[in-house]
């Protein structure tokens, strides 16, 4: 069974917030905030077929973070 898309952009945040300059030592916390901006990354495409398409478009994401 495939994962659906939110689950697979869920756990590209999680990989992310784990790095340490993001400064989420709390698991509680850094879980409820990938929740959320996973929800915000597949709201504008939700045609995501593998988690290295996830990770791709994550990083994609991230490059225009401060714009």
């Amino acid at each position: 069974m495939a994962k659906s898309p939110m689950k697979l952009m869920l756990r590209a945040w999680n990989k992310e917030l784990k790095k340490p300059e993001w400064g989420m030592g709390n698991r509680k916390h850094r879980k409820a905030c990938a929740r959320d901006f996973a929800g915000a990354s597949i709201e504008t495409d939700a045609d995501i077929p593998n988690q290295a398409e996830a990770d791709d478009r994550l990083a994609e994401e991230l490059t225009y973070w401060a714009d």
